[in-house]
């Protein structure tokens, strides 16, 4: 090799590991400005598949409670059917990975005694790439490239990089762990003094995780996003924070209420809206607590809102809430059945509750979806898709 050889292509590499570098500061930046990193999880494993010339990729998490790894993240072909699958630790390659936390290259992966397909796929992979996730001395999980595209199969330059790009991700899914970690213990928190508050009310047991499940039911249908979801979720839960000002001899009254102590009652949507206002992670959720009574035909209380003027929050909790408070004996009413509550909120539409919601609770009651283990399940997808591992999930 000629002088002028060897100088092309030293700077061939090191044009290279400056385009390597340049990519890893453009995620780093990405990952230091979020702690819900779902996203930008996706959009490195999009670099690092272009860094290497991979087919797929895919970020594993280690559940330190059930020791198996589940996917966090994961690209390319096959993936939304292997998205469920779960590994032992030291079970196939990316096992043994996580397991002894060094890195491998399996360049002829269907010779390997080790490997076994990820369930029904049509994508059967012929190298991989596997570096450990390591923070603070320990693996979390692990980074996966399959299928180096154009060549026979992955290197040891291929292994440097995704080692570099795993240093940066590892302490960002670690930070998103402890964000999602806080999160429950707030979620926990808040559900706690609900259900304190719901406990006073002997009539009416477990009566904000029913309205939790059905709230999410509908707002998925109605086509919320997770964030909107996660905000309705706090607002159904703390809708009757109120009752906590409203008496024993009121709330716990076995018959129904006159009118003076009707009166007293209606004060809960304005006492809850006041705690929760002055609370600063809270204030923004005052509006569902204080209106979840109010009528789109502008009857309710205590403002008579109307029509758009109700949040979408709002209308969301009132039907919710009407369900289930429809559907639940009191001492002097028995329960309607679940199909006399659907009529009445249909028969009401326009005038109680929002036409729109109307007509997604009725396609969901129809189709036999609207049902407390339903969102329950909406709850659980919820939570995952938010970046809370399995053992962490606050349902």
């Amino acid at each position: 090799m000629t002088i002028l050889q060897s100088t092309r292509r030293h700077s061939s590499t090191v044009e290279q590991r400056l385009a390597d570098y340049e990519s890893l500061l453009e995620i780093g930046v990405e990952l230091a400005s979020s702690l819900d990193p779902s996203e930008v999880l996706e959009l490195a494993l999009e670099k690092v598949e272009a860094v290497c010339d991979a087919e797929s990729s895919s970020i594993w998490e280690v559940d330190e409670e059930r020791g198996e790894l589940f996917f966090r993240t994961v690209r390319g072909l096959g993936a939304g059917k292997i998205r469920s699958r779960r590994l032992a630790l030291g079970e196939g390659i990316a096992g043994n990975v996580a397991l002894t936390g060094k890195a491998e290259i399996a360049n002829d992966v269907q010779a390997d005694p080790r490997f076994h397909t990820y369930g029904d796929t049509n994508f059967l992979p012929q190298a991989m790439l596997t570096v450990p996730l390591i923070s603070r001395a320990r693996v979390i999980g692990v980074l996966q490239l399959l299928n180096s595209s154009g060549r026979p199969g992955f290197t040891s330059d291929d292994q440097r990089r995704m080692e570099l790009f795993a240093g940066l991700l590892a302490p960002a899914i670690e930070n998103a762990r402890l964000y999602a970690r806080q999160k429950c213990q707030f979620f926990g928190i808040v559900t706690a003094l609900a259900e304190a508050i719901d406990k006073r009310d002997p009539y009416t047991g477990n009566h904000v995780r029913r309205v939790v499940a059905y709230s999410l039911l509908l707002g998925r249908e109605l086509g919320l996003n997770d964030t909107q979801l996660e905000e309705l979720r706090l607002a159904a839960t703390l809708h009757d924070v109120g009752k906590i000002s409203v008496p024993d001899i009121i709330l716990q009254k076995p018959s129904a209420l006159d009118t003076a102590e009707f009166e007293v009652m209606k004060r809960h949507t304005i006492d809850g809206a006041t705690i929760v206002s002055q609370l600063h992670e809270l204030r923004h959720l005052a509006e569902v607590v204080r209106s979840h009574h109010e009528h789109f035909d502008g009857s309710g209380y205590p403002d008579g809102l109307a029509g758009d003027d109700i949040p979408m929050g709002v209308r969301i909790v009132a039907i919710a809430d009407a369900f289930d408070a429809m559907t639940t004996s009191r001492p002097y009413r028995e329960a309607q059945s679940h199909e006399r509550a659907a009529k009445e909120i249909c028969r009401t539409s326009g005038s109680q509750f929002c036409p729109q919601v109307s007509e997604v609770f009725q396609q969901l009651f129809q189709a036999g979806q609207f049902t407390v283990e339903a969102g329950q399940e909406v709850l659980q997808q919820l939570a995952e898709a938010l970046g809370v591992r399995p053992e962490d999930a606050c349902t």
